[in-house]
């Protein structure tokens, strides 16, 4: 009874939207009557000013521009109107009226959701229909079928007949029309859960013919959305990678699903070719790549490789075709606005803006990519699924090579090769006794172990994907607009498969034919820059050719890397970087430099921040295995700073410069641990090896402050100042105070003066006053404080002298004599007056003032704790001392400093800073 309530409504509410929509219809025949006649002189002024309003109401289709330079996915929109009849002389339209919410939100109701609405309600009907038949046995069940897929082809039938009513028509023309595809839809679905019931519910079908059924329907949805548009589409490709899944013989053949899969996928690429709908691609895109994932992850059976690897292969052909074919223009992706640091990036590592077809082949190749990938880590590399890689790689670089906006496929393509190989499982290589000869020497053979079958294997495909990527590239550079990616892909993609050869088969020390294969590979590279070098003035040459620099300098380091150890495989790394720099220095060659820079970071890495260089042995590896990098790396940057064109100093310069004295400062640094402990894996823990330190980065501060070639380089500026925060870091927190030899038991030398004291606290702090001397600090207040640290030190110095003098060479205890307290007070009362000799002769202010204050504190000293701690001649001797040295003092400074002559105009003020060239020592008299 509701079923045929149901209808009733439907027919009803179909019969009142058929007279509402040719009412609609006879109005707007009659409005462009009336505005062709207004166009045409037939209306007078007046009523051609009503009727524009009437007609301004309804959109003007446009025709489609010409889609040159874009992809197939240019429009979704459905087939327009013939182009209007050219206007003469028409009056201005009066705008349209503003249509309020309530308004619009009626017609989206009445228009659009409940025509969807009542689609849904029809399919659902048809359900409830079959489900009330089964619960009270009204029909067979074959009867029950029958009607249900009359029913959903009499829907789908009557929703291609109502769209191709010529009322139907005039609707679509004004705006989208959702009654005809509602239908449709409602029909699919009813058919549909006709057909599935029959198999699941009824068996009335075998599991092949309900899979036709199904198959059948959903590349019939396919084929009706051509004309109905996108829904039924994604109805159909829904439709069709779920049936699979209903439908289950109990026997799982990869063949037939994939072949069924196989036509699925092209029936919906072919939609998307003929009518541009760009989601349906990635909907496409989504259900052919879960299917075989699917498929690997449960029913996968031996042999399963073969339909499985075909079907990713012409997959990825198909999802290729709309980039490959449907684009007239060829024109390269240009680089996306940069802002914030992406602006420091070269154009070819920035974000391109791709048309959607070409996201569409990039998308499809990296999922597919890694599908390839897995089926040969499933079939565990064999013949089969190894063919399937070769072909997709050969595919990726056609593909590329035709449509080059894409040509990033052939990369992706090898990084799938790369992933595939990278898991293979190698048995052990042992390395055996070299041969001897008749004089018992042992004889160099390629490989004296021999390789297993599998290894041996494994080399082959190896070699054949190398050959594979190196001789395609270097085909595909010749007349192309991206020649710097082929060649990248010509030089780099076969070193990539050398390193990943070497690192899995592990072979003997003794095999030089490994390094032979490097260094063979680097001649190939470097003889493949000759041809190109020609033709170097075409777009991308010259960065192909960095390419080609790139891959050679790295198949050299390879070389190095199975040959040598340790230190010397450093040091062949940096040696590369003067060599780039050579070549770009003299071919011309800018784009060497980032090649260059990439080299240098590596050696950076490994010096700078590699434990492992702690575990070397010996004390000679650190002097060749540091300065040899360092000298290499300032040839480098002296040559790239005197490129031709003016222009050579740049950021990578900067980053040699700058490795070149971190290379410097660990070569002293690791010596001198190296020397003072014994072993670099021991911590710093003596007073003389941290003074060491401390002298060794004041000294090269100093060498970059006073060598005027370097003094004012940015990387020399901030070096030094870095080099004397350590030193002052260090002089501040560990000679001063952790391993201050008052308390830390350290032996300091018997000999006056000249002994370990000197070595901790005056040299450091001679050091830091000329280093002052030559690089005053930048600011006023630094100006000022800086000098206190480097007489702090020299006080130091003097106070443990003295006790060094009455102790011995232990200075720990808690004895004093009254000789020792009052030598104290002598000491520094001279140490005072010196300093306030040397500042007033010198013209140093602040030099002055802290020998003033350094008086003031002897003077508190001995009227503090002398008058009452010292007893007989050393009490007399420290006020006599002190009263002598205050009365020199004060004539000193009234000889030295005495105010002009009257008459002489008075001096200006002196400056606030006090800098070195007090205005005070000017009034000099003589």
């Amino acid at each position: 009874m509701e079923f045929v309530v149901l209808l009733l409504i439907f027919g009803f509410l179909t019969h009142r939207l058929d007279r509402r929509l040719k009412a609609q219809a006879a109005e707007i025949a009659l409005l462009r009557g009336r505005l062709d006649k207004a166009l045409s002189g037939g209306l007078p002024p007046q009523a051609a000013a009503e009727a524009a309003p009437a007609e301004a109401a309804v959109p003007e289709v446009e025709a489609p521009p010409e889609a040159v330079g874009e992809p197939v996915f240019a429009s979704e929109a459905e087939e327009p109107l013939p182009p209007p009849t050219p206007q003469t002389t028409a009056q201005p339209a009066a705008p349209a009226p503003a249509r309020t919410g309530w308004r619009e939100l009626e017609e989206s109701l009445a228009s659009r959701w409940l025509i969807w609405l009542g689609g849904g309600t029809m399919a659902l009907a048809a359900a409830f229909f079959i489900k009330l038949s089964v619960d009270h046995g009204w029909l067979g069940p074959s009867v029950r079928v029958a009607l249900g897929l009359l029913a959903g082809l009499g829907l789908m039938v009557g929703g291609e007949w109502l769209r191709r009513r010529p009322m139907q028509r005039a609707v679509a023309a004004v705006q989208p029309d959702y009654v005809p595809p509602a239908l449709t839809a409602a029909g699919l679905f009813t058919a549909f859960i006709s057909v599935y019931g029959g198999f699941a519910l009824f068996g009335l079908f075998t599991p092949l013919v309900a899979f036709a059924l199904l198959a059948g329907l959903s590349l019939a949805a396919i084929g009706l959305s051509l004309l109905q548009g996108p829904l039924i589409a994604a109805l159909g490709l829904l439709a069709g990678y779920v049936s699979p899944l209903l439908v289950s013989t109990g026997n799982p053949d990869a063949w037939s699903l994939f072949a069924y899969l196989l036509a699925l996928n092209g029936a919906g690429m072919g939609v998307v070719l003929y009518r541009g709908w760009r989601w349906l691609g990635w909907g496409a895109l989504a259900g052919a790549a879960l299917w075989p994932l699917l498929w690997m992850i449960d029913p996968w059976r031996s042999g399963d490789e073969l339909p499985t690897g075909l079907y990713l292969l012409v997959t990825s052909a198909l999802f290729l075709v709309p980039a490959v074919r449907g684009v007239l223009d060829h024109t390269l992706p240009e680089p996306a606005p940069a802002t914030g640091w992406r602006t420091a990036l070269p154009d070819w590592a920035r974000r391109k803006q791709r048309h959607p077809a070409d996201r569409l082949a990039m998308t499809a190749t990296v999922v597919f990519g890694v599908l390839v990938a897995a089926v040969t880590w499933i079939d565990s590399h064999g013949s089969v699924s190894l063919i399937v890689l070769g072909l997709f790689a050969l595919l990726a670089m056609v593909g590329g090579r035709r449509t080059e906006r894409i040509a990033g496929v052939a990369w992706i393509a090898a990084l799938s090769v790369l992933l595939s190989l990278a898991p293979w499982s190698l048995p052990y290589v042992p390395a055996s006794p070299p041969p001897l000869n008749a004089d018992g020497q042992p004889l160099i053979v390629v490989d004296p172990a021999g390789y297993p079958a599998a290894v041996a294997h494994f080399l082959w495909v190896a070699g054949g994907f190398a050959t594979l990527f190196g001789v395609g590239g270097f085909i595909a550079l010749w007349d192309a607009r991206r020649a710097a990616l082929w060649a990248s892909i010509s030089a780099l993609v076969p070193l990539a498969l050398l390193t990943l050869a070497y690192a899995l088969v592990e072979p003997p020390e003794t095999a030089i034919g490994w390094p032979a294969a490097a260094l063979g590979l680097a001649a190939l590279l470097v003889g493949a820059t000759t041809p190109l070098g020609r033709h170097r003035h075409r777009p991308g040459a010259s960065l192909g050719l960095a390419a080609f620099a790139a891959g050679a300098t790295g198949a050299i380091a390879l070389g190095a890397t199975m040959v040598l150890q340790e230190a010397w495989l450093t040091v062949a790394l940096a040696m590369q970087v003067p060599v780039l720099a050579w070549l770009e220095r003299q071919l011309n060659l800018r784009e060497l430099r980032g090649v260059a820079l990439l080299v240098a970071v590596a050696v950076l890495v490994r010096l700078a921040i590699n434990p492992s260089v702690l575990d070397y042995e010996g004390y000679g590896w650190i002097a060749y295995g540091y300065g040899l990098p360092a000298l290499g790396f300032l040839v480098a940057a002296r040559w790239m700073r005197t490129a031709p064109g003016g222009k050579g100093d740049d950021l990578v310069v900067m980053v040699l410069e700058a490795g070149a004295l971190i290379f410097t400062t660990l070569m002293l640094s690791l010596g001198i641990h190296r020397w003072m402990a014994g072993s670099l894996q021991e911590a710093p823990s003596s007073l003389a090896e941290v003074a060491l330190h401390t002298l060794s980065w004041l000294g090269l501060a100093l060498l970059l402050a006073a060598d005027r070639r370097w003094s004012a380089r940015p990387v020399a500026v901030w070096g030094r100042r870095f080099l004397v925060l350590m030193a002052a870091t260090a002089a501040l927190f560990l000679h001063l105070m952790a391993l201050n030899p008052l308390w830390n038991d350290e032996w300091v030398g018997t000999w006056p003066v000249v002994n370990r004291l000197l070595l901790a606290y005056g040299a450091p702090a001679l050091l830091g006053l000329v280093y002052l001397w030559y690089d005053p600090p930048p600011s006023t207040a630094l100006r000022s404080a800086a000098p206190v640290l480097p007489l702090l030190l020299i006080a130091t110095n003097l106070a443990l002298e003295i006790r060094r003098s009455f102790q011995g060479p232990v200075l720990s205890g808690y004895e004093m004599s009254d000789a020792e307290w009052y030598s104290y007070s002598a000491g520094f009362l001279l140490f005072a007056v010196a300093m306030l000799v040397v500042g007033i002769r010198f013209g140093w202010g602040w030099m002055r003032h802290a020998g003033l204050v350094l008086v003031l504190a002897v003077v508190a000293k001995v009227f503090l704790s002398d008058m009452a701690d010292l007893e007989g001649m050393y009490r007399v001797a420290s006020f006599l001392g002190l009263g002598l040295c205050l009365v020199g003092t004060g004539w000193l400074y009234q000889r030295l400093l005495r105010p002009p002559a009257a008459g002489t105009p008075p001096e200006p003020p002196p400056p606030t800073d006090d800098l070195p060239t007090d205005t005070l020592l000017d009034q000099r008299t003589h």
